[in-house]
């Protein structure tokens, strides 16, 4: 009798530990999961769509995943179809819509659903554009099905990464040897700490990526004749044509310093920007190579990848963050294979 309790005392135990084992890191998820909104359907109105996206990061960060940045392996993506229109027996006569929002989420590879969930809205306005607007506000994040929902692709996402690192491994690796350790980055970085052996093995393989480029850029600083060096020689810098990068400032924060330029487009078009954090660093008064932590561009933050669409007009706010130096004497970003340098020569206060 003795052995047989023993036995039972054992096995809720670990059930207890195994039930803590997968709902390990949950906390955690918020930060590493970050599913951007991709809304699949150009007919919708831009301000609605605007609004969609909005709807969409609040229903995840509701719901314990980062609405915010973006994730190579999956996405949460968006349709509209329209049930009905119809313009109203009223003086003056208004737009009236009947729509279903669909949302999946997406592996981005070979196109797999893992969740998905649709619900009914009707607006109404003086024109569709605003008839759009209005059914898309009735959308309400706080809704029992998104829970759900975001749970179910949540948990999915966590059992891929659990049975496929190997393939998560293999494609980064891939990258690498296409010479794009921006993207094998960003792509290990997106595994989520709660998959404590392959965000492990990530990891690892990420360093080693990091620490490659931190040689290369280091190489090239010390080469003159580096071709793939762009030196400005001021505080600011043009990555592309007629995209420019401005210094504004340096402020110290406790242990920490943080640098903050504004990014301009003087061209015609709309400039999309991206920046991975592995690419972004500064040279110190004695001569350090400082890696950065953490960015945020337009507003978001990100960890290893920013990314924002830059208009004519309608500067954006880049911000970059890492342990603190005395002075800043250079700052660096790597992009397209280019270092693009700006000697700041600043102290941070």
């Amino acid at each position: 009798m003795k052995r047989l309790l023993l036995m039972i005392g054992v096995g809720v135990a670990f059930a207890f530990a195994a039930q803590a084992q997968n709902n390990m890191g949950k906390s955690d998820d918020f930060a590493r999961i970050a599913l951007a909104p991709v809304i699949d359907d150009n007919a919708i109105p831009s301000n609605a769509k605007t609004m969609l996206e909005n709807k969409i990061r609040q229903i995840c960060t509701l719901n314990g995943l980062a609405g915010e940045g973006s994730n190579p392996m999956f996405s949460i993506r968006a349709t509209v179809d329209v049930l009905s229109k119809e313009l109203t027996p009223t003086a003056p006569p208004m737009h009236s819509l009947n729509l279903t929002v669909n949302m999946f989420i997406v592996d981005n590879a070979t196109g797999n659903v893992f969740s998905q969930t649709s619900v009914d809205v009707k607006g109404a306005g003086q024109n569709e554009s605003k008839a759009y607007a209005q059914a898309i506000k009735g959308l309400d994040p706080k809704r029992g099905q998104f829970k759900a929902f975001v749970e179910q692709g949540k948990n999915k996402i966590i059992e891929f990464y659990n049975s496929q690192c190997d393939m998560v491994l293999s494609r980064a690796n891939a990258l690498k040897a296409q010479g794009r350790d921006g993207d094998a980055s960003a792509l290990l970085y997106s595994v989520p700490e709660v998959c404590k052996e392959c965000y492990d093995r990530c990891m690892e393989l990420a360093g080693q990526t990091q620490a490659t480029n931190q040689t290369t850029a280091v190489a090239a600083a010390d080469s003159s004749s580096a071709s793939d060096v762009v030196d400005n020689g001021t505080q600011s810098a043009e990555i592309e044509n007629g995209i420019f990068i401005y210094f504004k400032g340096c402020k110290r924060y406790g242990n920490k310093v943080r640098l903050t330029f504004s990014i301009e487009n003087q061209g015609q078009k709309d400039y999309e920007f991206q920046v991975y954090r592995s690419s972004l660093r500064l040279i110190d008064n004695e001569g350090n190579n400082v890696q950065m932590e953490k960015g945020k561009l337009a507003g978001n933050e990100f960890t290893w990848k920013g990314e924002a669409t830059i208009m004519n007009g309608t500067p954006a706010t880049f911000e970059c963050e890492c342990n603190a130096v005395e002075q800043v004497k250079m700052f660096e970003i790597e992009k397209d294979g280019k270092i693009y340098r700006m000697r700041l020569n600043v102290e941070c206060q």
